[in-house]
């Protein structure tokens, strides 16, 4: 048999390098022919039979999926070099505005460089230092006006956001600006699939901006123009004029930005793509570089765990060791040390995957979590040491024993990573837990003859709170009864064992108290008891109740008050347990007309009346109601 598994685990193994070789050698040319791969499974595994071939389809489905979606695209996402893309011939809508604002921003920027050459001249001829010193700074914001325009007019004209393509990434040796170099690309990664929508609100922000300029430019000129008009003197007239002039140009520059402005908006609006073609849009920016290697090291952390998983599951099964030692230490130890290393070797592939693709941001950072994980681990290492201990089945909870679990009581069937939980009495009696959950439960051995539960489906039971009724489902969570008249009472299981269900389903006892006169004194203890006995014998044998009876016995009691009790104590088998209360109807019927028969007086309730100390007391017997007990009521009065 050890022979049969050795030789399956090498044809499964020899399966899985198959379907790697063959996807490997596909995958380096961007290929994938599934026929082939399916032929390369088949030759490689030998799959000549139905378990054979069986293996080697799920190996097949884990190595197909994790590398499937990567057609046509290279292995690992790194930098590559991207060719400029070829200019497509715009259509002459595109065309004419493109020119159109080309053409503006040239003409402000002539405007503005002529203004600027006017402002130079001004400063040569100024004679005080203050008149230089305000026109040197009106030069200064003329060339960045300048300097704006021209960046528009190349952006327009490139298609590019200079900006952006100027960008200098930071050099700063510090331990914060390290971290962000890290995170930093994965960041800039997200920012890059929003950044259209970024642009689209930012350049409406700059047209509503740009418009509101406009509109107060346009007053600025319009009440210059009127203070000129009403002007007189012709020096300041002149100097309204030329500051008409001058916000005049102040408008045309603020234009011409707006026009920019719009055409940026227009063009990016005009892009504008269905919800699918912007998702496919975000998938292959996403698989282009960081998020293939994030997902190609899951695929690897996911297959090796499986893998590993799956081949000690199939070991576990069949293993005739494992079928005759399980709880053996040393396997125990050996199945601990393998979920250890079945962890570090999914983890390892992960690293190594990182690695290969030459992706150092993720690796530094796969690296720096793992390190997160060994430093928080000292803090829950206890913890980590007690799972330990109860796997190894060195714990306070032992494969085999009996726990109390919510209140109810459990047998460990098997003690793992998930704890199986089993009560034969209850349907559904099985429960999975962590095992992390019995870090407080302790177990203990059993005898083979203890109780699992108080009962079973369809026994009869009387709790404490006074309801009797037949078990129709017991489960771990609920308990219901079919009570009388067939209606329904459930109770939580372990409200259900707070009552203290009496199991009457093997055999029971009914007992009933009865009282004659005193008058029968003499024969109270001799002659009575026999033939009530007999009696009530001959009266449950009458009413279909003879095979049943386990044993009858009449007994005295005591000396009541004003009778003589006799105490009727009737076992009957469980098969007439739902008879209960109408069993102890029944003996009190066949003992009143056993009374009658013999002529025995049953006793009736009395007052016993106290009278003032100085007379003699007296006992008045007033009768208030026949009954069959010895229930008496006792009043003094002085």
């Amino acid at each position: 048999m050890q022979t049969t598994y050795v030789h399956a685990f090498e044809e499964v193994f020899g399966i899985v390098l198959g379907i790697i070789r063959s996807v490997f050698i596909n995958f380096r040319s961007y290929q994938f022919d599934a026929k082939e791969i399916v032929i390369t499974v088949f030759n490689y595994g030998g799959c000549t039979n139905t378990m054979k071939a069986k293996t080697g389809l799920i190996a097949l489905l884990i190595v197909i999926s994790s590398f499937l979606f990567l057609k046509n695209i290279p292995v690992c996402g790194q930098a590559e070099n991207r060719e400029l893309p070829a200019a497509g011939n715009p259509d002459a809508t595109g065309s004419v505005n493109t020119i159109d604002a080309l053409t503006g921003v040239i003409q402000v920027i002539r405007e503005l460089g002529k203004e600027i050459e006017d402002k130079k001249t001004k400063l040569h001829e100024a004679e005080t230092h203050e008149e230089r010193s305000e026109i040197s700074k009106e030069i200064d914001k003329l060339n960045e006006r300048l300097e704006s325009l021209r960046v528009n007019f190349e952006e327009i004209a490139t298609g590019l956001d200079l900006e952006t393509f100027y960008a200098k990434p930071q050099k700063r040796f510090d331990w914060k600006e390290e971290i962000q170099t890290l995170i930093g690309p994965i960041i800039n990664d997200l920012k890059s699939i929003t950044a259209r929508p970024r642009l689209i609100e930012n350049l409406r922000t700059q047209v509503d901006y740009y418009e509101k300029q406009i509109f107060l430019v346009r007053n600025a000129i319009e009440n210059i123009h009127n203070l000129a008009a009403q002007v007189k003197g012709e020096n300041l007239k002149n100097q309204l004029i030329d500051l008409e002039t001058e916000w005049y140009n102040k408008g045309k520059q603020i234009s011409s930005q707006l026009t920019v402005a719009k055409y940026q908006l227009a063009d990016k609006l005009s892009e504008r793509k269905s919800f699918l073609e912007s998702s496919k849009n975000i998938v292959q920016v996403f698989f282009k570089s960081r998020g293939r290697n994030f997902v190609l090291s899951v695929l690897a952390f996911l297959f090796v765990f499986f893998l590993l998983r799956y081949i000690h599951r199939h070991i576990y099964r069949g293993s005739f060791i494992h079928k005759t030692v399980a709880s053996s230490f040393y396997i125990r130890l050996a199945e601990v040390l393998y979920y250890v290393l079945t962890f570090v070797g999914a983890t390892g592939a992960l690293l190594i995957v990182l690695y290969i693709c030459g992706d150092w941001v993720l690796l530094g950072i796969a690296f720096i979590f793992i390190i997160g994980l060994i430093w928080a681990a000292k803090q829950t290492l206890p913890r980590f040491y007690e799972q330990g201990t109860l796997l190894l089945n060195l714990g306070t909870v032992k494969e085999n024993e009996r726990v109390i679990y919510n209140g109810l009581p459990w047998k460990v069937a098997s003690l793992h990573l998930y704890t199986l939980l089993v009560n034969p009495e209850l349907k559904g009696g099985m429960l999975r837990i962590p095992i992390r959950d019995l870090k407080d439960i302790r177990s203990r051995p059993y005898h083979p003859d203890e109780p699992w539960f108080p009962c079973k489906e369809n026994d009869w039971v009387l709790l404490a709170d006074g309801t009797m009724g037949r078990v129709v489902t017991q489960t771990p969570e609920t308990v219901q009864l079919i009570i009388g008249g067939g209606s329904y009472k459930t109770y939580p299981t372990e409200e259900f064992l707070k009552q203290n269900p009496t199991n009457i389903s093997r055999n029971f006892r009914v007992n009933v108290t009865f009282g004659i006169d005193y008058q029968y004194q003499s024969i109270s203890t001799t002659e009575i008891p026999d033939k009530l006995r007999e009696m009530i014998k001959a009266g449950l044998i009458n009413e279909g109740y003879g095979n049943d009876i386990i044993k009858l016995t009449v007994e005295f009691k005591a000396v009541g008050d004003s009778s003589l009790d006799y105490i009727i104590l009737a076992d009957f088998s469980g098969q007439v347990a739902k008879d209960y209360y109408k069993l102890s109807r029944i003996i009190q019927k066949i003992a009143l007309n056993t009374c009658n028969k013999f002529g025995w007086e049953i006793p009736y309730t009395t007052y016993t009346i106290h009278t003032a100390p100085s007379q003699s007391q007296q006992r008045i017997s007033v009768p208030i109601q026949p009954t069959t007990d010895t229930a008496k009521v006792t009043e003094t009065s002085s």
